[in-house]
């Protein structure tokens, strides 16, 4: 009796294992994200409100301009504050969903290798030139997704790098214009 059977039963319920550790990563990461959004509205508006509140308060032309570069300085911080915060979740996301997808892609190859060796074991004499393919095609399918994978994390440090100079260099003032221009 065979085994292909109880192996492939076993290969669907990793998947599903898998698409659920998925489904709960997307969850989660949807939580915080509609956590950190709500943060920064809240904390826009509440400052908006004070901003609004000081600039009602002006005495003169130049308190009034200097408490609106303020407001506009303050604006900015916190636009670069959730640009990293977003940055951050992404990151996370991206590298924990990696691990699950590569680490499901190892299970099947495991797995399937494991299949062809159990296939081959009670094959008919004279079938070895077809497994023996069999492997090699294997061997090129994990070499190839051990590169996807390879591609992939240096594609997402290197978005995570311009994303995040991206947002260091919002946060920073803008030191070209003089002051009161």
């Amino acid at each position: 009796m065979s085994k292909a059977p109880d192996a492939t039963g076993e290969m669907n319920q990793r998947a599903a294992e898998a698409a659920m550790n998925l489904t709960r990563l997307s969850i989660e990461q949807g939580e915080r994200l509609l956590k950190l959004q709500f943060d920064a509205v809240s904390g826009m508006l509440r400052d908006g409100m004070k901003a609004a509140r000081e600039l009602s308060e002006a005495r003169d032309p130049q308190q009034w301009a200097a408490l609106q570069q303020q407001n506009a300085r303050d604006m900015i911080e916190h636009l670069a504050e959730y640009s990293r915060g977003v940055h951050e979740l992404v990151g996370r996301t991206q590298k924990e969903i990696g691990s699950v997808v590569e680490e499901r892609f190892k299970m099947m190859g495991t797995q399937t290798q494991g299949l062809v060796d159990g296939m081959a074991k009670t094959a008919p004499p004279g079938s070895e030139p077809v497994f023996a393919a069999m492997r090699q095609t294997l061997t090129a399918a994990s070499a190839l997704a051990e590169t996807m994978a390879k591609t992939t994390q240096q594609f997402t440090a290197s978005a995570e790098s311009a994303i995040k100079a991206a947002a260091d260099a919002a946060a920073r003032p803008d030191k070209s214009r003089k002051p009161g221009s």
